[in-house]
């Protein structure tokens, strides 16, 4: 029997966006992600900073989570790696999220220091991202 309560798992989807917000790149990502299209999406993340990199550009990313859905705790544990993978001290990555409750949830599950903070509003996401950095 289905519940119809629950919304059914949304296919997953992302973008990768650099000129939408100058300095930033932006992602969208939404849906249920099975491992071969999370390989896919980090695989295209690495590409994009590693681009950002070479021209001497800070890394500043933000990422629309809103719509995403949970990860199996397989694919979590491989969203952890990635992360640690593509991004070091100095980058900065705002995720945002679709509640106050889902970003306290991230905040201490979590651990990922300096470089990824949560966030509700785009623009307190992108006032963290610019803030002068010594850059």
């Amino acid at each position: 029997m289905i519940n119809a309560l629950l919304p059914a798992a949304m296919p997953p989807t992302y973008t990768i966006d650099e000129d939408h917000i100058p300095g930033i790149v932006c992602m969208m990502v939404e849906g249920f992600y099975d491992a071969e299209t999370l390989a896919r999406h980090f695989d295209d993340n690495a590409e994009f900073v590693s681009r950002w990199r070479a021209r001497g550009k800070p890394i500043r990313v933000l990422i629309d989570a809103n719509n995403l859905q949970p990860h199996t705790p397989v694919n979590q544990a491989f969203v952890m790696r990635s992360f640690e993978r593509i991004y070091r001290p100095g980058d900065r990555v705002a995720i945002m999220v679709a509640s106050s409750l889902v970003k306290m949830q991230m905040r201490r599950t979590h651990s990922f220091g300096e470089i990824i903070q949560f966030f509700v509003s785009e623009q307190s996401a992108t006032t963290w991202l610019m803030a002068y950095d010594g850059q």
